[in-house]
Order: C-alpha cells, then structure tokens, then sequence
C-alpha cells in the first residue's frame, strides 16, 4: 500500500529528536540534546516540561537543522521527561506511537483510502487533546490514530489519500492537550470501547503486549527517510 505523506514534506524533511535522555549519543552538541535543555532549564528555575519551553526548543533545533520536522523514535523510555506527572507515576513511560514535532500548526492529510471511523476529545492537560481514527481499505485490521488536533475535526466517512483531514491543534487554544505542537500517529489493531482511548505509554512490563496492539507506525511509511 502506498502511503501518502500525513504532513506536507515530512518524507523529506524529518529529523530524529531523541527524548530518551539515556539514548542520547555522547558529544550531541547542548543545542540539539533534550537532556541539556532541560538542565538549562532547571538551573535557571524554568519549567522545562511547559508546553511554551519545548516549543522554543524545538523551534530552535529546526532552524539549526533546517529540517521541517522533529520524530521520536518508536518504544523509547521517556521517565526523565516525564519525572513529576501521573503517567511517570504509574510506571507508563515507554512510548508507543511516535511523535512529530513542527513549528507550525500543519494540515493533517489522510495517508491512504480509508473511512473516519471515530473522532473526539480528551479536554484534561496531558492528553491527546482532539483526536481522529482513521481505517484504511486496503488493511482493515489496523487503523491511524492521530492526536493532538485542533477541534475542526472531519466528519465521519470515507476520505481519499492525500486528502486533508485536520490541522494541529495549539497548546494556547487548549486544543492538543497542553504540549508543544506536534502529530501524535500511533497504529492500533483493537480500539477500546468509545469514549476510551488507546493508551500512549506502556511500563516495561506491559510494552511487548501492548506493541502486539500497537505496532510502530514506520513501516507503514517505507518511504519516509529520517535523518539523525
């Protein structure tokens, strides 16, 4: 199946943010590394978990970088990031979607033929914020889950590749669930019942179920090349 871009040039122009602070390589200038930031951050008594900080950090790195967008890797241990919330607490901090991170609030297109299948929100901080599911024709036995959205959400129904779907959502509008702007895209075979979402973080314990579920998205994008 051939995949069209869900962000425009997002094949093209993509750079691995790694936010496992462990996985960061030795020598990752302090410009490029999530660890040093938050470092910074703390010595200066800022926040840097405010959806503001990360915005200006990642605003920072792509112009250094020149790329459009910033991707995480798929599984990757988040405790130090999110050291403080209930997530951290509850011992959820592998992630199992992947994010993409940009500066501005991008038009989300519909990466093949397929049916909206559910759309809504969670209003709390620190979730999804509004979100859309997405079955393709051509694999019906799993579907996209986009999050982070802003509320001009699509109506349910068939839509065609490459067709816009959706735009991302602003933490200043309280749209995406307080976090800088970025698209939440995780693959899911078995959707809990409405009003539930599936889960974005797993513990240790749980990851390998929950990625049966919930595989990376990234073979999906064959064509997607991202650069370190």
């Amino acid at each position: 199946m051939n995949m069209h871009e869900p962000l425009e040039g997002l094949f093209t122009s993509s750079r691995l943010l790694i936010l496992d602070f462990a996985g960061i390589p030795a020598g990752t200038p302090a410009e490029e590394s999530m660890q040093q930031f938050f470092a910074l951050c703390e010595r200066r008594g800022i926040n840097p978990r405010l959806p503001e900080q990360r915005q200006a950090f990642n605003d920072r790195l792509l112009k250094r970088t020149g790329a459009r967008y910033l991707v995480s890797r798929y599984g990757e241990d988040r405790a130090a990031m999110l050291a403080g919330s209930e997530i951290a607490r509850q011992g959820r901090t592998l992630h199992i979607g992947i994010d993409v991170f940009c500066r501005n609030l991008e038009t989300v297109y519909a990466p093949c033929d397929g049916d909206i299948i559910r759309t809504g929100q969670e209003p709390e901080d620190h979730s999804y914020g509004y979100y859309l599911v997405l079955r393709p024709r051509a694999t019906p036995d799993v579907a996209f889950f986009f999050g982070h959205l802003s509320a001009r959400l699509p109506a349910l129904g068939p839509v065609r590749a490459g067709q816009p779907i959706a735009r991302l959502g602003d933490f200043t509008a309280h749209e995406n669930g307080g976090w800088s702007r970025h698209l939440h895209i995780q693959m899911v075979k078995e959707l809990p019942p409405k009003p539930l979402t599936p889960d974005g973080y797993a513990t240790p314990e749980q990851f390998a179920q929950a990625a049966q579920n919930c595989p990376s998205p990234l073979p999906y994008f064959p064509e997607w090349q991202i650069s370190t």
